[in-house]
C-alpha cells in the first residue's frame, strides 16, 4: 500500500482531514495490511492531540460492545487504550519539552503498536462465534465477533463467544510513571 492508497482509505487529502472518528476506524479496521512505515509517516504529520481524542474515543466505542460477563477481554482492551494513549502522551510530553529524539522513539514504537493492534483486532481469526439457535461455529477477528454482538442488541441473531484465543494478546512493555498513570485515570 502507498501513502496515496492509505489516504484514500482514510478519506483524506492530507493529514489535516484526518480529524474524525471514521477516519480513526478506518485506520484501525482496514482489512489491507498498512505498514509499520505509513503508519509512522501518518503519525509524524498528525496532531498527536486531535489522534489522541480520536484514539480515546474510538476505544470507548469499541469498548462499549464487549459481551456482558467478558470482564478480562474488556479489561485487556482497555490496557490496550491505556498503552497506546499513554506512548502518545509521552510523544506530546517529549514535543514540549523539545526532545526530538524520545518524540521519534516512541512514536516508532505507537506505529509498530498499531500494527500489532490491527492484525490482532480486524485480520487474525481468534474468537470463536456460536450461533444460539443453530450450533453454528465461526472463527473471526475480535472486529467482526464484537460486530455480531452489537448486532445482536439491535435485534440480530444470539450469539456466544469464546475470546480466549484473543486473550493471547501480549502488551509491549512500556513504562508510564505514577503520574502519567494518574493523568489517564482523569
Amino acid at each position: 500500500m502507498t501513502r496515496d492508497e492509505l489516504y484514500r482509505v482514510l478519506d483524506i487529502d492530507t493529514t489535516e482531514d484526518f480529524q474524525y472518528f471514521e477516519n480513526m476506524a478506518e485506520l484501525m479496521e482496514h482489512e489491507n495490511e498498512i505498514g509499520n512505515d505509513l503508519i509512522y509517516g501518518l503519525l509524524q504529520d498528525l496532531s498527536m492531540e486531535t489522534f489522541l481524542e480520536l484514539m480515546e474515543h474510538y476505544f470507548e466505542d469499541i469498548q462499549g460492545w464487549v459481551p456482558e460477563g467478558e470482564t478480562d477481554f474488556y479489561m485487556m482492551m482497555e490496557n490496550i487504550r491505556r498503552s497506546l494513549s499513554g506512548m502518545t502522551r509521552s510523544i506530546l510530553k517529549s514535543m514540549g519539552n523539545g526532545d526530538i529524539q524520545e518524540v521519534d522513539d516512541t512514536m516508532v514504537k505507537l506505529a509498530d503498536e498499531i500494527c500489532r493492534f490491527r492484525e490482532w483486532y480486524s485480520l487474525e481469526k481468534n474468537v470463536e462465534c456460536t450461533h444460539d439457535d443453530t450450533g453454528d461455529i465461526r472463527v473471526l477477528p475480535v472486529r467482526d465477533a464484537l460486530t455480531l454482538n452489537r448486532e445482536e442488541k439491535l435485534g440480530g441473531e444470539s450469539w456466544r463467544f469464546d475470546f480466549s484465543q484473543a486473550m493471547e494478546y501480549e502488551l509491549e512493555d512500556y513504562i508510564m510513571s505514577f503520574a502519567d498513570l494518574a493523568e489517564l485515570e482523569q
